[in-house]
């Protein structure tokens, strides 16, 4: 998601993430993580994905009752391109950076032909950390 904040940080394009909950608290490979305790648990996971991550897209962080999460559809990973006008033009339980740039360089072209993008991030064989 970085380098999709990157490629159209001059385009009126927000890239936002929204942390809800460990998905596998608990479980053999993440021991060291719990479900949530409290809100302030839930915000320092939230800042040790930031640092870990190395994020600079704004991270939003849902209550505990995971009401904005729940909203959206309470899938795991779930990514959305809301256009200017609120409708959602995109949707998917995974990021797929390569089909997010596609959407945005159609929407943005749209927006301004004067200023053409061109879908250029190639994400095979990258896996979902992009």
């Amino acid at each position: 998601m970085e380098q999709i904040r990157r490629k159209y940080a001059d385009r009126d394009v927000e890239v936002l993430s929204m942390y809800v909950r460990e998905p596998h608290a608990g479980e053999v490979a993440f021991r060291r993580y719990a479900d949530h305790r409290d809100y302030e648990h839930k915000r320092s996971y939230a800042q040790e994905l930031v640092e870990t991550k190395h994020l600079e897209i704004p991270v939003l962080i849902d209550g505990m009752d995971e009401r904005h999460h729940r909203a959206l559809g309470n899938l795991p990973n779930m990514v959305y391109v809301v256009n200017r006008d609120g409708i959602i033009e995109y949707t998917a339980t995974w990021l797929d950076a390569g089909a997010v740039d596609e959407i945005l360089a159609e929407l943005v072209t749209a927006d301004d032909p004067s200023r053409p993008v061109a879908p250029t991030i190639d994400t095979a064989g990258l896996g979902p950390e992009i």
